[in-house]
C-alpha cells in the first residue's frame, strides 16, 4: 500500500471521515499512479493499455456495499485497482468497469476478482479475440458477463493486437513455430514497467497458432507419404 495513503486512512481511522469520498485528490492521485505502475499499466478488468489520464480507482467490491457492512472498509487498499476509463470520460464504454457497475451477487462468489491467484487460467481467448470460460467455469462464465468482455469493441481490439503481433502488420509474417515458442514464455513478462497490451490473450492465440502450426505440418508429411506410396 502506498505510505501516502496508508498513512491518510490511519489519521482518519474511526472518525467520521474513514470513508472513501473523503480520500483528498492529493491522496488519490498518487494512490492510482502507484496502481497503474503496480498492475504494469494496464486495466485491471479489460488488459486494455491504461495511464493516470485514462484511468480511475475501481473498488472490486462495491463501496456502498463495503461501508453498508463495515464503516470504513470502502478504503481497503485490497480491493482497490486501477481501470479503464477515468473518471469524468463522457462516451460510455459498456464494458469493463462501466458495464460492471455496482453489480454485487452473493458476495462475490460468482465473480473472479483479477487480484485472486491463478485467475487467468480460468480463461481462454482464440485467435480472433474471443475470450470463454476455461472447463465452463460458472465464475468464470459470471464474469465475463458482468464485465461485457466480449463487447465487439473489445474483441476487435484483442484481435487486431493479436494478429499484428503473430502475422505482422501486413498480416502475411506468421511467427515460425521456434518463436512464437520462445514469445509463448515470455509474453506475459513485465518489461520496462509494462506487460504488452492484452498479453494473456496473446499468449492463448500462440498456444493456437502452434496447434495451427503442427496441423499443417502433419498435412504435409501425409501428403509427402501419400505421394511417396502412389
Amino acid at each position: 500500500c502506498p505510505h501516502g495513503y496508508a498513512q491518510w486512512c490511519r489519521s482518519v481511522a474511526g472518525t467520521d471521515k474513514s470513508r472513501w469520498s473523503e480520500v483528498p485528490s492529493g491522496v488519490k492521485g498518487p494512490l492510482l499512479d502507484a496502481l497503474v505502475s503496480e498492475q504494469g499499466q494496464l486495466c485491471a478488468y479489460t488488459m486494455r493499455r491504461i495511464e493516470r489520464n485514462s484511468s480511475h480507482i475501481e473498488h472490486i467490491k462495491p463501496q456502498s456495499r463495503c461501508r453498508a457492512e463495515l464503516p470504513g472498509s470502502d478504503l481497503n487498499y485490497g480491493n482497490l485497482v486501477a481501470c479503464f476509463p477515468a473518471d469524468g470520460m463522457h462516451q460510455q464504454y459498456r464494458y469493463g468497469a462501466q458495464k460492471k457497475d455496482n453489480w454485487w451477487v452473493d458476495d462475490g462468489a460468482e465473480f473472479l476478482s483479477p487480484l485472486q491467484p491463478q485467475c487467468e487460467q480460468r480463461f481462454r481467448f482464440d485467435l480472433t479475440g474471443e475470450i470463454v470460460a476455461a472447463d465452463h467455469h460458472a465464475a468464470a462464465n459470471t464474469t465475463i458477463k458482468v464485465l461485457g468482455l466480449n463487447h465487439k469493441s473489445l474483441i476487435d481490439d484483442r484481435k487486431r493486437v493479436i494478429t499484428e503481433f503473430i502475422y505482422g502488420h501486413d498480416g502475411c509474417n506468421p511467427l515460425s513455430r521456434s518463436s512464437a515458442q520462445r514469445l509463448r514464455q515470455t509474453i506475459c513478462d513485465i518489461q520496462h514497467g509494462q506487460f504488452y497490451e492484452y498479453c494473456v490473450a496473446i499468449k492463448d492465440a500462440l498456444s493456437e497458432h502452434l496447434k495451427a502450426i503442427q496441423k499443417i505440418a502433419k498435412r504435409r508429411i501425409a501428403a509427402r507419404r501419400a505421394r511417396g506410396y502412389a
